[in-house]
C-alpha cells in the first residue's frame, strides 16, 4: 500500500532513500495530524523513534515507525510496550504512538487489545493509508474510479517520491487474473502523462517489474510491439509428442519414476509432516515433466492444485493473484495477513481433502529477494495450518546460471521442507522412452543404433530426446543410423544444429538476448534501447522454437542450451568414453591420415584400403580423443591444433591427457593414489558400475578392461606388478612425452597391416607365454619370441606389461581383433563354403608372394577354429 521512489537511487542505496523518503511521509503526516515531532532514525533505516507533543493536549509523545513490508508480531509491539512502561505509561506521563506500513499479525492485535488503555495508539497496514489519504488530501480510489475504466483495482499505493505524492494503482484486465498494468495519479486527481518518469518508476519499483504503465494521452504499446497479454499461465507448458525434447513431457507422453512418484504421493496423501516439500534435481533430467505429471496426477484425484512457472512471476502481487486463483478467493491480498486469511479459509473448507501448491523453476526467485521471501511468508503460514495444505518447490540443484547468494537464503525453507531428489534416468526408463518414441514414428530407429543413444544421453531425458531427433533429422534425409552414431556424436553439433537456421546476426542477437531471459518483451525493449530489430528477431526465434513464450515470458527452452550459447558452455558431464580399438590400429592409421586435410569415410576407405565399417569406427575412436572435429555431416577434420601437436612429436603429451580426462581412468587413478589397492581384475566391475545404460555381458566388460589397459600402458600412465595390481606409473609427464613422441614405435606394429591383426604363431604358443609372463618368467626361444610379437601386435602385450590377467581374457582379446570388420567378407565367404583366397588377398594386401599369403590365411583360420570362431573342419581356399 506504500511504495517509494527517489530519482538518485540505484540497486545498492535503494533501501538508503527508503528510509528518507518515509521519513518525509512520517514528518508531513504527523504534522497535518497535530503533532509536533522529531524523528531519529535507528540502526535500521527503515525504522524511526519518534519524540514530540500533541499540539492540542499538549501530552508527551513516543512512539515507533516501522516501514517493512512484513507484518508486525505481538512480540515486536510487546517490546515497544516494555520500552515505555519505564517513561510513565501508566502513569499517563507519556502516550505510546505506533506507526507501520504493514498490518499486524493477529496475535499482535490481539496483544494490543489487552494494552491500549495504558494510552497506546497504533495506525498500521491500511488504517494508516486511510488516515495519511485523508490528512495529506490524496485523491481516493472511488473519487479515481471513472479513471480506471476497463480494468480491475488490484492494489491501491500511496507513492511518495523526491518529487511529491502520488496515488498508484496497479491493476488487471477486467477479463483476466493476472496483474499487467498501473497508473499514476497527481494530489489532485489527474492521471500523469510524463512516459520518462514512468519508466523509471517501472525500472525502480520492485513491485512493478512485468507491469506496463498506462498513460491518457498516448498509447505506451507502439504498432510494431507484440500485443502479448501478461497473463501468469495456470500449469506448465508441456509437449504432446513423445520425441518433443524442447518442452517438458507433457503428463500422455510421461514415463518412468514410478517409486518416486509413489514416495511423493503417499506423503501427501497421509498427510505426512512436514507440507512443505522440495523436488531437487539437476538440468536436464526431467523435474519440470515430473511436476507436471504429478499436479495433473493429483488433480484429477480430486485434490485442489495449483501449478506454475515462477520465471512468469515479477511481483508480490503476482504471488498474491496466484494464492487467490489457489485459495478461490474473491479479491487478490495485498498484504501478508489477508494471505494468511485466505490460506487458512482454504484450510476450513477442505473438509479432509487435500490441496498443493506447486512452485516451478524456484531458482529463478533467488536473485529477486522480493518474490522468494513472499514465497517463503507462503511456506510458513501452511506450515502453521498443520492441515491438508501442501507446498512443493521444484527447483535445479546444479544451479548454471550464477546468481548473488548473499540476496536470498535457503536455510529456513530447507529447515521447514523435505527434499526429494530427482535421480537421473535409470536403464529400463530409458528403453521405455526409446521404445515409446520407436513407436510413434513407425518404428524408425533400428534396433542396432538403441544402445548408442542410451549410451550417449547418459540419464538425461531431453538429451536422449534431443540425440533421437538428430538421429531422425538425418535417418529422413537419407543417412544411415550406423554411419553417423559410429562416425562419434558430441553435443556442441546437436546445439550447432539448432542455429542452422539462422543467420550471423540473428545468432548474435539470440546470444545476446539468451543473456537477458527469462524476460519479458517490455523489459527486452528496454535492454535493447528499443530496437526495431528486436520484434522481427524474436518472432523468428519463437517460430525456431529456439526461444519459448510462457505468458508473456520468454526464455530459452532448456537452461543447459542458455548455458551453451551465453557462455559456450557445455553441462557439468563429461561424456563418458569406451575406447573400442587397441592404440596399435588407431594411432597406425592416424599417421596416415594427418596429411589428409578434409576427410570422408570415402576418403579413408580408399586412402587406407579398409571396409566402410572400418572407417566409420575409426572416425568414433578418433573423435573421442579429440584427433578429428565434425565440419558438417560425413565430413571431419584433424584441427589445427593437433597438427601442431604432431610436427613438434608430442603427440603422445597429447593423449595421456585425454585419456587422463577420462572419467573411469580419473575414478581408477584417484582411488590408486589414495593407496586403495587396485587389481586389473576390478577394472571389469568398475566399467559395468560406470555405465549403468550399457547393457553388456562380462566377456565384453573383459575386453574393454582390456583395451583400456593397454591405452594406459602405452601411454606409461600405469604398471601392472606381478600380482596383477596396478599401480601409477612413475614417469613423469614430460618425460613420457619425450620418450613416446609421436607413438611410432606403438602405430609402426600394424603400419603395414591395414591396421587389422594378423597373427605368426600358434594360438597354442601364445598361451605358453602369456602364462610365462602372467607368472614372472622372461619367454624365451624363437617361437616364443614370435608369440611375443603376435601379443604385442594383439595389443594385449605393451611395454612387457600383460593387458590381460589371465587366459579367458587373453581369448576375448584375440576374438575381438580377428572379428574386426576388416576382416568381415573372409569370415561370411568361410560360413557360406566358398572359396576364400582371393578376398584374403585383398584384405592382406598386394605384393606378398602366393605361399606367404596361404601361410597367414592358414595361421588366421588356425586361430580362429581354436577360438571356435569358424568350425574345426578343412576349407578351401
Amino acid at each position: 500500500m506504500f511504495l517509494f521512489f527517489h530519482s538518485e537511487q540505484t540497486e545498492k542505496n535503494t533501501s538508503y532513500y527508503k528510509g528518507l523518503l518515509f521519513e518525509e511521509l512520517l514528518k508531513e503526516y504527523l504534522e497535518g495530524s497535530g503533532y509536533d515531532i522529531e524523528l531519529r532514525k535507528k540502526e535500521s533505516s527503515l525504522e524511526y523513534d519518534i519524540e514530540g507533543f500533541s499540539r492540542a493536549t499538549g501530552q508527551k509523545i513516543i512512539g515507533e515507525a516501522k516501514a517493512h513490508s512484513k507484518s508486525m508480531s505481538g512480540q515486536t509491539v510487546a517490546a515497544f510496550v516494555g520500552k515505555l512502561l519505564p517513561l510513565g505509561l501508566l502513569e499517563k506521563k507519556v502516550h505510546g504512538l505506533f506507526l507501520s506500513l504493514s498490518p499486524l499479525t493477529p496475535e499482535a492485535e490481539d496483544y494490543f487489545r489487552t494494552v491500549e488503555n495504558m494510552g497506546l495508539t497504533t495506525k498500521v497496514g491500511k488504517e494508516l493509508y486511510n488516515q495519511i489519504t485523508a490528512t495529506l488530501h490524496l485523491p481516493t480510489e472511488a473519487s479515481l474510479h471513472k479513471e480506471i475504466k476497463g480494468y480491475d483495482l488490484v492494489a491501491p499505493n500511496i507513492l511518495k517520491t523526491d518529487t511529491g505524492l502520488y496515488k498508484l494503482f496497479i491493476l488487471k484486465e477486467v477479463n483476466s487474473g493476472t496483474p499487467s498494468n498501473f497508473m499514476v495519479f497527481n494530489k489532485s486527481g489527474s492521471q500523469i502523462d510524463d512516459e520518462r518518469f514512468l519508466e523509471d518508476l517501472k525500472i525502480g519499483i520492485s513491485e512493478l517489474a512485468g507491469l506496463d504503465f498506462i498513460m491518457p494521452s498516448k498509447k505506451k504499446i507502439v504498432d510494431e510491439m507484440p500485443q502479448v497479454k501478461r497473463e501468469i499461465v495456470r500449469g506448465l507448458t508441456v509437449g504432446t509428442e513423445w520425441a518433443d525434447y524442447r518442452l517438458p513431457a507433457g503428463p500422455t507422453v510421461f514415463v518412468g519414476r514410478t517409486e518416486f512418484i509413489g514416495e511423493l504421493l503417499s506423503h501427501i496423501k497421509h498427510n505426512e509432516l512436514p507440507h512443505v516439500l522440495q523436488i531437487k534435481s539437476r538440468s536436464g533430467v526431467g523435474k519440470s515433466s515430473l511436476v507436471s505429471f504429478l499436479e495433473n496426477k493429483l488433480s484429477m484425484d480430486g485434490v485442489i492444485t495449483e501449478l506454475h512457472d515462477s520465471r512468469d512471476v515479477k511481483t508480490i502481487y503476482d504471488v498474491f493473484y496466484l494464492v487467490q486463483r489457489f485459495t478461490q478467493s474473491s479479491i487478490i491480498a495485498t498484504n501478508f495477513i489477508e494471505l494468511d486469511e485466505q490460506l487458512k479459509d482454504l484450510q476450513l473448507s477442505l473438509n479432509g481433502q487435500k490441496a498443493v501448491f506447486f512452485v516451478d523453476q524456484f531458482e529463478s526467485t533467488f536473485s529477486n529477494p522480493d518474490i522468494f521471501d513472499c514465497y517463503e511468508y507462503i511456506a510458513n503460514s501452511i506450515t502453521k495450518l498443520r492441515g491438508g495444505v501442501y507446498i512443493v518447490f521444484a527447483r535445479k540443484n546444479d544451479q548454471l546460471t550464477t546468481y548473488d547468494n548473499s540476496k536470498v537464503s535457503l536455510n529456513r525453507i530447507n529447515q521447514l521442507s523435505k527434499s526429494f531428489t530427482l535421480p537421473d534416468f535409470e536403464n529400463k526408463e530409458s528403453i521405455l522412452l526409446l521404445e515409446k518414441i520407436n513407436e510413434n514414428n513407425s518404428n524408425i530407429l533400428s534396433k542396432e543404433i538403441l544402445p548408442y543413444i542410451i549410451e550417449f544421453a547418459q540419464g538425461f531425458p531431453w538429451l536422449l530426446k534431443r540425440t533421437i531427433a538428430h538421429v531422425l533429422k538425418l535417418t529422413r534425409k537419407g543417412d544411415s543410423q550406423r554411419d553417423l552414431i559410429s562416425a562419434g556424436l558430441k553435443l556442441n553439433d546437436l546445439f550447432e544444429e539448432e542455429l542452422e537456421g539462422l543467420d550471423e546476426i540473428e545468432k548474435d542477437y539470440l546470444v545476446k538476448i539468451a543473456a537477458k531471459l527469462p524476460a519479458d518483451f517490455n523489459e527486452l525493449q528496454y535492454q535493447f534501447d528499443e530496437d526495431p530489430m528486436l520484434v522481427k528477431v524474436l518472432d523468428k526465434l519463437t517460430a525456431y522454437r529456439l526461444v519459448r513464450l510462457s505468458g508473456s515470458t520468454y526464455d530459452t527452452y532448456n537452461d543447459v542450451f542458455k548455458e551453451y550459447l551465453v557462455y559456450q558452455k557445455l553441462p557439468e558431464f563429461r561424456l563418458l568414453v569406451i575406447y573400442r580399438m587397441y592404440p596399435s590400429s588407431v594411432i597406425s592409421q592416424f599417421h596416415k591420415l594427418i596429411t589428409m586435410r578434409k576427410l570422408t569415410i570415402t576418403k579413408i576407405t580408399e586412402n587406407l584400403n579398409v571396409r566402410e565399417g572400418y572407417a566409420f569406427n575409426l572416425v568414433k575412436e578418433l573423435r573421442n580423443l579429440d584427433l578429428l572435429d565434425a565440419v558438417k555431416s560425413g565430413e571431419w577434420i584433424i584441427p589445427t591444433n593437433v597438427r601442431d601437436i604432431y610436427s613438434q612429436g608430442t603427440l603422445a603429451g597429447y593423449l595421456r591427457r585425454k585419456i587422463l580426462d577420462n572419467q573411469l581412468v580419473e575414478t581408477l587413478l584417484k582411488k590408486i593414489l589414495s593407496g586403495e589397492k587396485v587389481f586389473e581384475c576390478d577394472i571389469p566391475t568398475y566399467f559395468s558400475e560406470s555405465y549403468p545404460f550399457i547393457e553388456a555381458s562380462e566377456k565384453t566388460w573383459g575386453l574393454y578392461s582390456t583395451i583400456l589397459k593397454s591405452w594406459l600402458l602405452a601411454l606409461k600412465i600405469i604398471e601392472i606388478d606381478g600380482e596383477g595390481r596396478i599401480i601409477a606409473s612413475d614417469v613423469s609427464h614430460n618425460d613420457a612425452t619425450a620418450e613416446l613422441g609421436n607413438l611410432k614405435k606403438i602405430s609402426g606394429l600394424r603400419a603395414g597391416n591395414k591396421g587389422l591383426f594378423f597373427p605368426v604363431t600358434s594360438h597354442a604358443k601364445m598361451i605358453e607365454v602369456t602364462s610365462l609372463i602372467l607368472n614372472g618368467k622372461e619367454p624365451t626361444g624363437k617361437e616364443a619370441l614370435k608369440a611375443k610379437s603376435d601379443l604385442n601386435n594383439a595389443g594385449v602385450l605393451v611395454d612387457g606389461h600383460l593387458a590381460v590377467s589371465n587366459i579367458e581374457e587373453l581369448n576375448e582379446a584375440l576374438t575381438a581383433q580377428i572379428l574386426d570388420d576388416g576382416y568381415e567378407d573372409f569370415w561370411k565367404a568361410i560360413h557360406a563354403g566358398q572359396p576364400c583366397y582371393e578376398i584374403f588377398k585383398g584384405i592382406a594386401g598386394e605384393g606378398l608372394t602366393e605361399s606367404t599369403l596361404k601361410w597367414r590365411l592358414r595361421k588366421l583360420t588356425a586361430l580362429a577354429k581354436k577360438l571356435k570362431i569358424i568350425p574345426n573342419k578343412r576349407f578351401k581356399y
